[in-house]
C-alpha cells in the first residue's frame, strides 16, 4: 500500500499492521528491504538499504517492517494510543520469531573486499537490515517507556505510568526472554534490571522480575546471568539497599553448582589457554563465534561465570546482613530473601567466607526474637546449611543455633507463624536427622515443644509437626520414656517448659500428654492420625507420608477450600449376609395400608 501512514483511518491502520505481519511472517527474507522507483515510475523498482543516500528524483517506499514501526511510533501523525499498541505488539511477535538464537557479527571492511557467493553476500545484506530494524525498535521502545514514565512522574498521579508505556517495557521483558544472547542484549538488560524496583506501578516490577528470574535459570554457559546479577547488585548498592524484596528473590532463581575453589582451577586452565590462543587472534575469533553457533556449554567458561556471580550475590547479601541504616520495616522485607539466598549458596562458597557468615549469623541470632519468623528460620537453616559443606572441618559446636531454633518453636502455634513450618522443618532435619544428636535431653526437650506448639497450630502446622516428632521417636529410641505414664516415671525434679535452653528444661519430668489430646481432634483426621501413630510408635510410610508431603497437601487443600467428606455406607435391609454360619433367611413383604378404597373389592 502506497498511501502515506498520516492519511490513513483508525480502522485501515489496524487492518493494515495485521496485513503487514502477517506478510511479514510469511517471507521474512524481503521484509526488511525497501523499494526504491525512479521518476515516479514505480513498475521498476529496486532493494536498497535504509541508509542509502536518496536522489531527489527516486521514490522511495518504506520496508514491510518499516511501516510498522511507523505505525507503532506515537509521534507520527494521526497515531493514537490503540493503533501504537497495536502496531508494538505486532512487532513483538514479529521479532519473537526472526530473531535467530546466536549473535550477528557483521562483517568487517577486509571480509567485503573479498569475492563471496551470491548466497553469502544475501545472508549479509538480510542480517544487517534485521538488525537496524531491530535497533531502530529498541529505541522506540526504550523512548517510549521514557516519555510515558516522565509524563506519569511530572502529572504528580501517583507515578502510574501510561498503557502505551506499561506495554514497551513488557515488549522489552520479553525480548530478553526470547533472545537473550542476540545483538543489543547489554541495552535491554540495563532498562529491565533498572524497572525491577520500579515503584509506581506493581506490573511492571512484576514483569521485569519474572523477565529477570527466566533469564536466570534458562541461561546455560551462564554469561548473560552474570551480567544481570552484576547490574542487580551495582543497583542494590547504588540505591543503598532501597529496593523491593522480589529483587532479591530473583537471585534464588540462579543455578549455582560449582564451588568457588573449583572455579580457581577453571580460572588457571583459562589464562593457560588464552596464552595459546594469543598466537593467533583471528583463529580464536572464529573459535568462539562457531561455539556460540553450536549452543554447545563450555565447562571452563561456564565455571568461571558462576564463580564471578557467587560472588556478586554474596556480596549483595552480605550487604544486606551488615547494613546499619536500615530501618526495621526495611529490614524485616530484605533480610528474608537474604538469608534465603544464603541458605541455598552457602555449600558453595570458600573457607575464608565461611567464617565471617558464621560470625554474621552469631551477632543476629543473639536479636532472633525480635526478627521475623522466616528470616530468623532462615538464619538457623543458613548456619546449618554452611557447617554441611565448607564448614564440616571446622570444630564448632552446634547449640549455638540449636538454642534460636529451639525458641522459634512455640511461635509456629499462630495463624501467621505456621506458614512457616516448611521452614521450620527444614531447620530440625538438618539438626536431627542428617546429623546425629549425641544428647538425649536435648532430643526429648524438641519432642516435647513441638507436642504442645501442635495443641495450638492450625491442622496443616500440626499434623506436619506431629509427624515429624514419630521422626524423631523412631530415629532416637531414648526419647520414647516420654510416651510412659506420669505416675510410672522415675525423675527428679519438674519440667521447665519455659527454659531458654533444651538441656535444662528436664523433659523426662514429664509425658507428652498432648498426644492424648490430640487424637480426639475430630475436625482434622490428619491430625488425629499422626497423633495416634505417634503415640503407639508406628513407623512413617515414606514417601507418602512425610512431614513435608503432609504439610503441602492440607495447605492446598485450606486454599481450594476442599473437605474431605467420608461416605457412610450403610447396608442395605433386604442385603444377604455373606457369612458361612448364616443361613439365607425368607423376607415377605407386607403391603402398606393405604387410603385408596376403590382399589379394593
Amino acid at each position: 500500500m502506497d498511501v502515506p501512514v498520516g492519511e490513513l483511518t483508525p480502522q485501515r491502520r489496524c487492518d493494515l499492521i495485521a496485513d503487514l505481519s502477517e506478510s511479514i511472517l510469511e517471507d521474512p527474507s524481503t521484509a526488511f528491504s525497501s523499494l526504491q522507483t525512479h521518476g515516479g515510475q514505480r513498475g521498476r523498482a529496486a532493494e536498497v538499504d535504509d541508509e542509502s543516500a536518496e536522489d531527489p528524483q527516486q521514490y522511495r517506499i518504506p520496508s514491510k517492517m518499516g511501516k510498522v514501526l511507523e505505525l507503532a511510533d506515537p509521534s507520527t501523525r494521526g497515531n493514537d494510543e490503540r493503533t501504537s499498541r497495536l502496531a508494538t505488539l505486532s512487532a513483538l511477535a514479529v521479532f519473537q520469531d526472526v530473531l535467530p538464537t546466536y549473535r550477528i557479527r557483521l562483517p568487517t571492511d577486509a571480509e567485503r573486499s573479498v569475492r563471496v557467493t551470491k548466497e553469502t553476500k544475501k545472508l549479509w545484506d538480510y542480517e544487517r537490515r534485521l538488525l537496524q530494524h531491530y535497533q531502530r525498535y529498541l529505541k522506540l521502545l526504550e523512548r517510549t517507556w521514557s516519555s510515558g514514565r516522565d509524563a506519569a512522574g511530572s502529572s504528580g498521579g501517583g507515578g502510574a505510568p501510561s498503557g502505551l508505556a506499561v506495554a514497551s517495557i513488557l515488549c522489552l521483558c520479553e525480548l530478553l526472554k526470547a533472545a537473550p544472547h542476540f545483538n543489543f542484549r547489554s541495552n535491554v538488560l540495563s532498562v529491565v534490571v533498572r524497572q525491577m524496583n520500579h515503584g509506581g506501578c506493581d506490573e511492571v516490577s512484576g514483569a521485569c522480575c519474572a523477565a529477570v528470574s527466566h533469564l536466570f535459570a534458562t541461561d546455560a554457559q551462564g554469561e548473560v546471568a552474570l551480567e544481570a546479577a552484576r547490574l542487580v547488585a551495582k543497583m542494590a548498592k547504588e540505591r543503598k539497599l532501597a529496593i523491593r524484596p522480589e529483587v532479591l528473590r530473583t537471585l534464588l532463581s540462579l543455578p549455582l553448582r560449582v564451588h568457588e575453589d573449583e572455579a580457581q582451577a577453571a580460572k588457571i586452565a583459562q589464562a593457560a589457554n588464552a596464552k595459546k590462543r594469543k598466537r593467533d587472534r583471528e583463529a580464536a575469533e572464529v573459535d568462539s563465534d562457531l561455539k556460540e553457533g553450536e549452543a554447545s556449554v563450555d565447562k571452563i567458561i561456564l565455571a568461571r561465570a558462576q564463580s564471578d556471580t557467587l560472588q556478586a550475590v554474596t556480596l549483595t547479601y552480605f550487604r544486606v546482613l551488615k547494613a546499619d541504616g536500615l530501618s526495621d520495616g526495611r529490614a524485616a522485607e530484605l533480610l528474608p530473601p537474604a538469608l534465603e539466598g544464603l541458605a541455598k549458596f552457602a555449600h558453595l562458597i570458600n573457607m575464608d567466607t565461611v567464617e565471617d557468615l558464621l560470625d554474621v549469623l552469631r551477632a543476629m541470632l543473639k536479636r532472633a526474637g525480635s526478627l521475623p519468623l522466616d528470616a530468623a528460620l532462615n538464619c538457623v537453616l543458613t548456619a546449618f546449611q554452611t557447617l554441611e559443606g565448607p564448614g564440616r572441618e571446622m570444630q564448632i559446636d552446634p547449640k549455638e543455633y540449636v538454642l534460636p531454633l529451639y525458641a522459634q518453636i512455640p511461635r509456629l502455634g499462630s495463624e501467621s507463624g505456621a506458614r512457616h513450618t516448611d521452614l521450620a522443618l527444614r531447620c530440625m532435619t538438618s539438626a536431627f536427622l542428617r546429623r546425629k544428636e549425641y544428647s538425649s535431653v536435648r532430643v526429648a526437650a524438641f519432642v516435647k515443644r513441638l507436642s504442645s506448639a501442635a495443641l495450638h497450630a492450625p491442622p496443616p502446622a500440626s499434623a506436619a509437626m506431629l509427624c515429624f516428632v514419630r521422626q524423631l521417636l523412631a530415629r532416637y529410641p531414648s526419647s520414647q520414656r516420654l510416651l510412659e505414664n506420669e505416675q510410672d516415671i522415675v525423675a527428679s525434679g519438674a519440667y521447665a517448659p519455659d527454659a531458654e535452653d533444651p538441656e535444662h528444661s528436664n523433659p523426662y519430668a514429664a509425658s507428652v500428654w498432648e498426644l492424648a489430646l490430640l487424637r480426639f481432634r475430630a475436625h482434622a483426621p490428619v491430625v488425629a492420625e499422626q497423633a495416634d501413630g505417634a503415640a503407639a510408635g508406628r513407623a512413617l510410610r515414606p514417601p507418602a507420608e512425610t512431614p513435608e508431603r503432609i504439610f503441602a497437601e492440607l495447605t492446598r487443600d485450606g486454599s481450594e477450600c476442599y473437605v474431605a467428606q467420608r461416605a457412610n455406607r450403610r447396608k442395605h435391609p433386604l442385603s444377604v449376609g455373606e457369612g458361612k454360619r448364616r443361613r439365607q433367611q425368607a423376607r415377605f413383604i407386607t403391603p402398606r395400608r393405604t387410603g385408596n378404597h376403590h382399589l379394593k373389592k
